[in-house]
């Protein structure tokens, strides 16, 4: 079974217009549909709008799309993805180089802290005398660095208890008794 278009002067049930409605040839309906509401039906589901069953399409006659139509529709669906594939190599580049400015923040700070502890364990006189602990042999660098980090932990000790004097002495409390 199949849409028959047959011509009348009816309306389009969708858009009601009057020019080129056909009417549903199916046993007991009647449906009139113009002919681009027609083609928009049937390219969704090819079942009638009016009865809901299944139709039988001639794609020959029912979707006569121009090559311009399917050119066009192509150059819409590469322009899509065009812009899907950028805005995605944005989002790739944008969280790249934030994890190597996080990765090259980690390095430096932690460069930082272990050239600082290794002058705390220098001044306290732990390990070697010679700052780059080359006295040790082969392996100063792994000692440097261990080193490095004993003396940033002792020297944020240091800190943090010299910081909690600091503030007891300055903003303590200030009464005349002599309670401990």
């Amino acid at each position: 079974m199949e849409l028959v278009e047959t011509r009348v002067q009816r309306e389009c049930h969708c858009c009601t217009t009057t020019e080129d409605v056909f009417i549903c040839e199916l046993d007991n309906c009647d449906y009139p549909l113009c002919s681009t509401c027609k083609e928009k039906a049937l390219k969704l589901e090819p079942k009638c709008p009016g009865c809901r069953r299944s139709i039988i399409i001639d794609v020959e006659d029912d979707f006569e799309l121009e090559i311009d139509d399917i050119e066009q529709e192509s150059i819409i669906c590469k322009q899509i993805c065009s812009r899907q594939l950028k805005d995605k190599i944005i989002n790739y580049i944008y969280y790249y180089s934030m994890l190597m400015l996080l990765i090259s923040a980690i390095t430096i700070v932690t460069t930082i802290v272990v050239l600082a502890g290794r002058m705390v364990t220098m001044i306290f006189q732990i390990g070697p005398n010679d700052y780059w602990c080359e006295t040790l042999g082969e392996h100063h660098f792994g000692h440097f660095v261990g080193y490095g980090i004993l003396g940033a932990i002792l020297g944020f000790f240091i800190i943090c208890c010299g910081g909690g004097l600091i503030y007891e002495c300055i903003c303590g409390r200030q009464d005349d008794s002599d309670d401990w």
